[in-house]
């Protein structure tokens, strides 16, 4: 689904373009490569492929799969699309083991599995990770710069991706950091915390997006930074900012 020209929607189970458990899959034409954002849950990534071109877009040009985090509805299908395209898979450095080697308990896949939003047959899927980031980096992707923001806080090692897309402005893909509203998510399990919150999240203040690109929910293509200001606002009261759980 063409959200803006260069910015894509090619997956997502509540939108129902794939698999019913998928993050929001982005994928953004940066000159003569494409690069996703997030892979699905990787249970029928085959319709993923089929969106691309759908929306006229050729898979075989994808080269990064930038994940957002390694909880298995962002990350699930990254091993299929590291096989089937060859593209390169970056990941957080704090995550890099748990892409690789993670448990069910470690994915936070016992826990989701618990609250019933996966089957209890589904697998933890382990992919090899090409690039590891440590938060700072400037990523020439293409004819697009990618920076890259560590925010310790849905997990160890969320990352949010700011790119100035031409004709959308600058878009930052925030995977389950921070939503619209100023929805963030805070989970039960290991790695998760608010504290981490009210660490990290100013990082991105002042950063003037535009298209705020989320892993789940509403997006916008316009005066995105205002969603993420809401968040960062909330955490200096008492009451902490809304759960999008």
């Amino acid at each position: 689904m063409k959200i803006m020209d260069g910015l894509y929607l090619v997956g997502s189970g509540a939108m129902g373009l794939s698999y019913a458990f998928d993050c929001h899959v982005y994928a953004v034409d940066c000159g003569n490569t494409l690069i996703m954002i997030d892979s699905g849950a990787g249970e029928s990534p085959e319709l993923i492929l089929s969106n691309m071109e759908k929306d006229g877009l050729d898979p075989r040009r994808v080269s990064a799969l930038l994940l957002t985090h390694s909880h298995l509805d962002h990350a699930g299908g990254a091993a299929f699309f590291r096989a089937s395209l060859g593209c390169r898979v970056y990941v957080a450095n704090e995550e890099k083991e748990i892409l690789e080697k993670g448990t069910e308990e470690s994915t936070g896949l016992m826990a989701a599995k618990r609250s019933g939003l996966y089957s209890p047959d589904y697998p933890v899927r382990h992919c090899i990770a090409d690039v590891v980031l440590y938060g700072g980096e400037r990523l020439l992707l293409g004819n697009l710069q990618y920076i890259v923001y560590l925010i310790c806080s849905h997990s160890t090692g969320s990352m949010c991706y700011l790119v100035e897309i031409p004709g959308v402005g600058r878009a930052l893909f925030t995977g389950d950091v921070v939503f619209s509203d100023g929805l963030i998510s805070v989970l039960n399990i290991e790695g998760s915390s608010l504290t981490g919150y009210r660490r990290n999240l100013v990082a991105l203040s002042g950063l003037a997006v535009d298209a705020l690109m989320p892993g789940h929910g509403l997006f916008t293509t316009s005066g995105g930074q205002r969603h993420i200001d809401i968040a960062i606002e909330s955490l200096g009261l008492l009451r902490p900012p809304r759960n999008i759980y």
